[in-house]
């Protein structure tokens, strides 16, 4: 089993996954030769600490995935020209505010399945062209004012330990298809989203009372995932002309919850 980056990988190589692996710590000797690397993939590892600067001078690089190791934080120095960042399932517990410094091209951020509680906002505030931003499965307990990512696209913050969002927390995202909050503990549809939404996912939570009508300005919705939560009544499905699926179901273990009709109206 490899346990550090072999040293005759040719300096033209462009593409190299390394998995399963144990390369505990990575250093800025490891890449030196390959100056036309743009895309690698180092996972199930055991990779703990990464020296900075490692990928720094990696000016070619575009994705780099890290997934499933041992990190305890966002790797220090990244390239300018990176585009994809995928360090889910590690331990990586704080994001400050240099860790995404200078990343303007970063289109796809993926931390899932880590260890982090809260989210400053100036972590957040080079990526000026993101579109993906991937924070499931963490200890998230709460979030203040929304980070400015004009251009995101994609959200997804199911299974953490959310109850509710500020005033106008996603009024900023004028662009957000898709939202996840799935596994959470909402007990209220949060306000303010935006109208771009396509797919909009609450299943999981520890909803009552869904008053479409104060949603109606979600003109585009299409999907809409409400299934095991602690719904009595769901008022207004009419009002929003483009949905196609309206999920309430109750699941078998959990029959209790949303005492609804199928057709999404108010059952007395």
């Amino acid at each position: 089993i490899t346990t550090e980056i072999p040293r005759e990988i040719p300096s033209t190589t462009r593409r190299l996954y390394i998995s399963h692996s144990k390369i505990k710590q990575l250093q800025i000797t490891d890449f030196r030769r390959m100056s036309a690397l743009e895309e690698l993939v180092l996972s199930c590892s055991g990779t703990e600490s990464i020296e900075n600067n490692t990928f720094k001078a990696l000016s070619t690089l575009k994705s780099l995935e890290l997934y499933k190791n041992h990190l305890k934080h966002i790797p220090m120095f990244l390239p300018s020209g990176l585009e994809i960042l995928k360090l889910g399932d590690n331990s990586i517990n704080t994001l400050h505010a240099s860790d995404f410094e200078g990343l303007r091209k970063l289109r796809v951020l993926d931390i899932q399945n880590n260890l982090i509680v809260t989210l400053p906002l100036s972590a957040f505030s080079s990526l000026c062209n993101l579109q993906s931003l991937i924070l499931d499965g963490n200890k998230l307990e709460s979030v203040s004012a929304p980070p400015k990512l004009p251009r995101l696209k994609y959200l997804s913050m199911a299974d953490n330990r959310l109850n509710s969002f500020p005033t106008s927390f996603f009024a900023s995202f004028q662009n957000l298809h898709f939202l996840s909050l799935s596994g959470n503990f909402l007990t209220k549809v949060p306000l303010d989203l935006p109208k771009s939404l396509l797919s909009l996912k609450l299943d999981k939570n520890r909803l009552k009372t869904i008053r479409l009508r104060d949603m109606k300005h979600l003109e585009n919705l299409s999907e809409f995932f409400l299934s095991e939560n602690q719904l009595s009544s769901i008022d207004g499905a009419q009002l929003l002309p483009n949905l196609t699926t309206l999920d309430i179901s109750i699941f078998p273990c959990c029959s209790k919850h949303n005492n609804i009709s199928s057709d999404g109206l108010l059952l007395r």
